[in-house]
């Protein structure tokens, strides 16, 4: 429990204090603290009244401790410590930073991100800790309590203290397995509808934002034949390189290294992508990375929201601008 004798306490009295101690010289700590020497006399003597000692002596050489003084000095630097660790550091750099973020991330937005963002940080901040959940239906609410750092998902609608930074589309591409019968054949659009399709998703959104590419071609009156609906990336490709299906998908997985030797991306037929840009679709909703205000001001937190963003948005890598899915445009 706080006491009243804590409560009417300047703690800029303490820092004084301590400089005194270090200094053992009035016009040396004026100095130190940018305050003049009558000021200073001043807050020594509020530092007697407190104390209920004398503190100093003055002599030829100096001031010098009473025992109190003494007593107090082998306290003092360990609670002023403590004070500026609570009161943070104006100086962050991402070398000597131990901590951690929480990240919710849908599972293959975490897929695409999380292996050269770890990788960067091995390199640049060996003292960072990443924790990563699933994006709940209370996760703005998360964000709001500090259960939670950031967190990537499609922004329909934030709270007002949330900050919502929109992560850059690009064009999704089709994938299918190494073998497939439309390697090195022309794909138009009836080309794409004729074999089943697989199709990934991000939890906890309706159905009308999850799909573009279905809402476009259902204003045209045609449909794909869709076989599986998945939130894991990992899964569908299981399943691409044993059937004949397709996956719509956003670009850079094929490069990444972990599924090159597995699957291809062709560009969407020409067809339906100018059925895209010509169509009005209902589908609503950016991909964002989301965090509260109340870190704006942190500076390990813009350091990892600048770190975020340079993952999610990057073209030479497999870390793309959105998640592998569809419906993020």
């Amino acid at each position: 429990m706080i006491s009243r004798r804590l409560i009417r306490t300047d703690l800029n009295l303490l820092v004084a204090l301590q400089i005194l101690l270090e200094e053992r010289n009035v016009t040396r700590a004026a100095e130190r603290l940018s305050v003049s020497q009558p000021a200073l006399s001043k807050t020594l003597q509020k530092l007697r009244e407190s104390f209920d000692d004398e503190l100093f002596t003055r002599t030829a050489h100096g001031l010098v401790p009473t025992p109190r003084a003494e007593t107090l000095g082998k306290d003092l630097p360990s609670l002023l410590e403590s004070v500026e660790n609570v009161l943070g550091s104006d100086d962050f750099s991402p070398e000597t930073y131990n901590g951690g973020f929480k990240l919710l991330l849908p599972p293959i937005l975490s897929e695409a991100l999380l292996p050269g963002l770890m990788a960067e940080l091995s390199e640049v901040a060996s003292g960072v800790q990443i924790i990563t959940g699933d994006v709940a239906p209370d996760y703005q609410d998360q964000l709001k309590k500090g259960e939670a750092d950031f967190a990537a998902f499609v922004a329909l609608e934030t709270q007002r203290d949330i900050l919502a930074e929109p992560i850059a589309a690009i064009a999704p591409r089709c994938y299918m397995r190494k073998d497939h019968p439309l390697i090195g054949k022309e794909m138009g659009l009836p080309e794409f509808l004729a074999y089943p399709h697989l199709r990934l998703y991000l939890p906890g959104l309706t159905r009308e934002n999850t799909s573009m590419v279905d809402d476009v071609l259902g204003q045209y009156g045609v449909h794909r034949d869709i076989r599986l609906e998945t939130t894991q990336f990992a899964s569908a490709v299981g399943v691409l390189t044993c059937t004949d299906s397709l996956l719509v998908a956003n670009a850079g997985f094929e490069e990444g290294g972990v599924y090159s030797d597995r699957i291809v991306g062709r560009e969407m037929p020409a067809e339906l992508q100018r059925m895209i840009r010509n169509t009005h679709s209902s589908n609503k909703g950016k991909m964002s990375l989301m965090r509260h205000t109340r870190s704006s001001r942190s500076a390990p937190h813009q350091w990892m929201r600048a770190l975020l963003m340079k993952h999610l948005t990057r073209s030479d890598s497999k870390v793309e601008s959105s998640p592998p899915v569809e419906d993020v445009s």
